[in-house]
């Protein structure tokens, strides 16, 4: 189990507070993955409060192009000259990091304090009024639309999104005020989750994920049960989830607010209709009360799901319908979360993280609904996630007009004996679907080309490099529309 409060951790609570600051002296930070979305949303609270910021990373990406121009100096590369002749305070890391690199051991030899990203993002929400969104689906959706909803309510929150929002930037900032909420994205894949102490929770849904931490399903029972004791106030829960239901039943019955199309939810979702370009609008029941009416600009009923956790936890707050429904109402979603790359009469290329079986099968339906023959390109994600979900991986692209298959991407895994997107690519086949396998990514492109017509939706999933594909074919039709 983690600990709650390191020596590391309490030392740098002490800094962000102001108690162990040099006079007039901004404090330095130093952060090892810097271009990643978790990394850079600390570097981004920490440059909030003034600190200086530099970090490294191994290319040049969005976020370090966004954190150079507030000033932060960005290296390419985890070298100890990094921090060698510029030493630092602290030394925040991504735990897909080695501490072996260089930077993180020269800042060691000189006495920083080393800090996990999440101990780091933890630490700034005992700072405020602490809300975390949980769970193994959903969460960059709904800690998107939960932000947005609180601005548009003027609550000016702070916030670290795990991912890249279309209604405000940055992804990460500190909240006006010291009374202010601030909301996270907690990641469980590594048991981080167990760092923070939240006054509010939602839980979104518990399934089989992050088997090679967890080992087993007892393993991540185990830590959102303690995850749930931490949390001081209310837990907002998801009744569709059978697990989420059974562990609230057994850890925090007293303090579950429940919702979801369950006729037993605490806030049901009643679905109403939807619009070709992808609105929604539903009711909401407040324990068996018509309550109100509201509607978002997110595709997929567990879109619709997602935004009653939100509707549900305003509530609570004590905000009525009509003032959530307007804050709710122009969130349209997030980056690579059913994002719509190109659109013309012939063609839709749309480009989403989905990576588990079950966010891909949800994924796949939601964009079924906007009508035409959908084109599914999938990159596995991670060889362990291929190899413990490869039943689940064979029947959850099964609503594709056509499916493709790229070879793993790694995310920093060793490979693993007879574990390839072609060992997935037979898995589907025997269960009857057609696929074809692309063994080089560089083939997408020719492969969707080939086999794509007018009217067709192509759909580009996984949490690796295929977005640089989907973004790719997204910019070919758009310079074919511009020279036609």
């Amino acid at each position: 189990m983690l600990s709650l409060r390191t020596e590391n951790r309490i030392a740098f609570e002490s800094l962000l507070k102001g108690t162990a600051a040099k006079s007039g002296v901004p404090q330095k930070a130093y952060l090892a993955g810097i271009g990643g979305i978790g990394v850079s949303a600390v570097a981004h609270l920490l440059m909030d409060k003034g600190w200086n910021i530099s970090g490294s990373d191994v290319r040049e990406t969005q976020e370090t192009r966004a954190l150079s121009k507030r000033g932060a100096k960005i290296y390419l590369g985890h070298s100890a000259a990094n921090v060698k002749d510029d030493p630092v305070e602290v030394l925040v890391y991504s735990s897909a990091i080695s501490k072996k690199k260089p930077d993180i051991v020269e800042a060691k030899r000189q006495g920083a304090l080393l800090l996990k990203r999440a101990e780091a993002l933890a630490s700034f929400m005992n700072l405020y009024r602490g809300i975390c969104v949980a769970g193994m689906h959903g969460k960059t959706t709904v800690t998107g639309l939960l932000v947005r909803a609180m601005c548009n309510l003027n609550l000016e929150p702070g916030y670290a999104v795990g991912g890249l929002c279309r209604r405000f930037e940055p992804h990460a900032r500190l909240g006006k005020k010291q009374s202010s909420w601030f909301v996270a994205e907690t990641d469980e894949s590594d048991g981080s989750i167990l760092e923070f102490e939240p006054e509010y929770a939602v839980i979104l849904n518990l399934d089989r994920d992050h088997l090679e931490y967890y080992g087993n399903e007892a393993g991540i029972e185990n830590t959102f049960a303690q995850f749930s004791q931490q949390v001081q106030k209310k837990i907002i829960c998801c009744a569709d989830n059978e697990w989420v239901t059974r562990l609230s039943k057994d850890h925090f019955r007293e303090r579950s607010i429940s919702y979801g199309f369950s006729p037993q939810s605490d806030y049901q979702a009643v679905l109403r209709e939807k619009s070709s370009e992808g609105e929604q609008i539903f009711g909401v029941r407040r324990r068996g009360v018509d309550w109100g009416e509201f509607k978002i600009c997110l595709m997929g009923i567990h879109n619709v799901s997602n935004a009653t956790a939100v509707i549900a936890l305003l509530a609570e707050l004590g905000y009525s319908a009509r003032e959530i429904a307007g804050s709710i109402s122009d969130f349209n979603g997030t980056n690579r979360r059913q994002e719509l790359l190109f659109k013309n009469q012939d063609y839709r290329i749309i480009d989403d993280y989905g990576h588990h079986p079950a966010e891909i099968a949800a994924t796949i339906r939601a964009v079924k609904t906007q009508g035409g023959r959908l084109l599914v390109v999938f990159q596995p994600h991670r060889f362990t996630r291929t190899q413990l979900l490869l039943d689940e991986f064979s029947t959850c692209f099964k609503e594709a007009d056509r499916l493709f298959l790229t070879d793993v991407y790694a995310a920093s895994e060793e490979p693993i004996p007879g574990v390839t997107g072609k060992s997935m690519a037979d898995a589907v086949r025997a269960r009857g679907q057609e696929v074809e396998y692309l063994e080089h990514l560089e083939d997408v492109g020719g492969a969707v080309a080939k086999n794509s017509r007018p009217g067709d939706i192509i759909l580009f999933l996984g949490a690796g490099d295929i977005t640089l594909e989907a973004h790719k074919y997204a910019a070919l039709l758009d310079g074919a529309k511009g020279q036609s």
